[in-house]
């Protein structure tokens, strides 16, 4: 049996794996870890049965890595430590369904005893985990876990096909059905799903994967091939809510992993696409694309500017994401989560502005809770909007420098903007104008030009079909070798040498 022991005092867990003996209790691996995101790391390759966790640690405490555990691993049996009995930890411990809950200084007695009890509950359910092995429920699911995985020992399949019967012999796709989150499903969506397929003489395997996303594995003839598309639309019909992603078909059950794959990137496209119920595959999903590294250090460039600038920059960014629909939604809600913590940080005020987040820690979860971009997008564009009306309101030039920034955006790509035209725009003398944009952004009028100029120039560079001269052209360069000269010296490189950076 296995333990993994969290707590960021280097005393307290040393003290305790001296103190006890491991092998009277039944555990004879140990793994160590200094907070929690190290433990989470530790207990995905490690598996533990155990888990003994103090609650105060950096990074990431024993309540968020507690919570997060139960997900992963369900069957680890968590003990909590504390040396504070408060209530809301009490809570928690409830809700997680922890073995126990120990007070600290932790007496040694006390662990004992919960370490006893942690292995009679972990040995109990294994003994129950053997038993339902000859359930005929579990042994398919176990069947579909090993058939939408590419490298399966090929004989445990066919023994787990032969016991259930279910046919290798046929042609196969997998469907993805997503349920919404607010809503609760019956329980009898499996059973009506493998009626109607009865009905075309198929067969079904399919698990539920979490509370919302039901899983399955199609097996028909090739003469009944024609009649899944009838399918597809009887069961959007039956659960209006819900969206639906197919897999490319596979002709042999040894290929059906990579319908589970492609149904899998095509459910993908939910995230950008929440109007629409029916998602299938096309070569642009399956292309490997990450976010741009660099564009977290480019947010925090323009941080310091206006809320009205960060507003045109998050606009940007999700014309972008929209445009590449591609980058999975697991990235994106990361990279969302940092740009708004770096947002609530510069502005702490927003916790105020909008009820929906209160701190810092409800920032992830809160954005987890969302099921499209296009949720984020308008939460975030609330957020910016609050702070750039609070913005106006304590600044008397507030007015005039959104006055700045709107001209700019608009006429940024013609060659003879400047200061005195910006100026004579707003009706101020172009000295008196750079110097309060100064005061207010931090950065000269020019500079502010220069650096929005660059930001939209890398921009294009990304698209491919653009050439260098359209882009200086659409940028307001004079020409495309001042363009060149002008990014090099901002970027430290050409911008040919930009482009090909990726490549």
């Amino acid at each position: 049996m296995k333990i993994l022991i969290a707590d960021d005092e280097d005393y307290a867990r040393e003290g305790l794996i001296e103190e006890i003996d491991w092998e009277e209790l039944g555990i004879d691996e140990i793994m160590q870890a200094v907070n929690g995101a190290e433990a989470l790391k530790i207990a995905r390759w490690f598996q533990p049965d155990i888990v003994l966790t103090d609650i105060h640690m950096p990074r990431m405490d024993g309540i968020a890595f507690a919570g997060e555990l139960v997900k992963q691993l369900p069957g680890s049996k968590i003990i909590l430590i504390s040396g504070y009995m408060e209530i809301e930890y009490l809570k928690s411990a409830i809700e997680l369904s922890v073995i126990d809950y120990i007070e600290k200084p932790a007496e040694v007695e006390a662990v004992k005893k919960a370490l006893r009890r942690a292995v009679e509950e972990s040995l109990r359910e294994k003994k129950i985990q053997e038993a339902d092995e000859s359930n005929l429920e579990f042994r398919q699911q176990k069947l579909f876990e090993l058939l939408v995985r590419k490298d399966s020992d090929r004989k445990t399949v066919e023994k787990l096909a032969a016991s259930t019967g279910f046919s290798l012999n046929g042609e196969y796709v997998c469907l993805l059905i997503q349920f919404p989150r607010h809503g609760k499903r019956g329980g009898g969506e499996l059973r009506s799903v493998t009626e109607l397929v009865h009905g075309m003489d198929g067969q079904v395997l399919g698990l539920w994967r979490g509370e919302t996303s039901l899983e399955l594995i199609l097996c028909y003839g090739e003469r009944n091939a024609y009649r899944l598309s009838p399918l597809y639309q009887k069961l959007l019909e039956q659960w209006p809510e819900c969206r639906l992603a197919v897999g490319i078909e596979a002709g042999d059950c040894r290929t059906i992993y990579n319908s589970y794959r492609t149904a899998r990137a095509a459910m993908n496209c939910a995230f950008y696409q929440a109007e629409q119920r029916m998602f299938e595959i096309d070569e642009k999903i399956m292309e490997k694309r990450f976010i741009e590294p660099g564009l977290y250090g480019s947010f925090l460039r323009i941080l310091p500017d206006s809320p009205r600038r960060i507003s045109e920059w998050f606009q940007e960014l999700f014309e972008d994401l929209f445009t590449r629909k591609y980058y999975q939604k697991e990235q994106v809600y990361t990279l969302m989560t940092s740009l708004l913590t770096a947002v609530y940080r510069q502005y702490p005020q927003g916790y105020d502005l909008l009820p929906e987040v209160a701190g810092e820690e409800q920032i992830q979860p809160f954005l987890l809770g969302m099921e499209s971009l296009q949720e984020i997008r308008e939460f975030t564009e609330r957020l910016l909007g609050k702070l750039e009306e609070q913005g106006e309101e304590l600044s008397g030039y507030g007015r005039v420098i959104r006055g700045v920034l709107d001209y700019v955006a608009e006429h940024y790509g013609e060659e003879d903007l400047s200061i005195a035209r910006i100026a004579e725009q707003l009706h101020f003398s172009p000295a008196y104008l750079n110097v309060l944009f100064k005061q207010e952004r931090k950065v000269t009028l020019k500079q502010y030009l220069n650096n929005y100029r660059l930001e939209k120039a890398k921009r294009l560079l990304d698209q491919e079909y653009l050439k260098i001269t359209e882009i200086a052209e659409k940028c307001g360069y004079a020409n495309a070798n001042y363009f060149a000269k002008v990014f090099r010296e901002a970027v430290g490189m050409t911008p040919v040498e930009y482009r090909n950076r990726k490549k």
